[in-house]
C-alpha cells in the first residue's frame, strides 16, 4: 500500500467551510475510535488545502466518502 492509499485531498473553498471542516473532522475521529491522523496544510493559489493522512486506508476512503456527502449536503444538493 503506498501513501496515496491513505492519503485525502481537501479544498477549503470559504472560511465557513474551513470551520465545518474543523468539526466534522473532530466528530469523524471521535465516531470511528480516535484513528491516527496527520493533517498538512497546503495554501496554493486555488484556495487553502488540507492533505489529511490516516495510517489505516479502509478509514482514509470512509473519511473522503463521509466529507464528500457532508460538503453536498451543505450545499443543498
Amino acid at each position: 500500500m503506498n501513501a496515496a492509499d491513505i492519503a485525502v485531498e481537501i479544498c477549503i473553498a470559504s472560511a465557513e467551510e474551513a470551520l465545518r471542516f474543523s468539526g466534522f473532522v473532530r466528530d469523524f475521529l471521535a465516531r470511528n475510535g480516535f484513528p491516527f491522523v496527520m493533517i498538512h496544510n497546503a495554501p496554493d493559489l486555488s484556495g487553502d488545502r488540507r492533505k489529511v493522512v490516516f495510517e489505516d486506508a479502509v478509514v482514509g476512503r470512509k473519511f473522503a466518502t463521509e466529507w464528500r456527502r457532508d460538503r453536498l449536503a451543505a450545499c443543498g444538493a
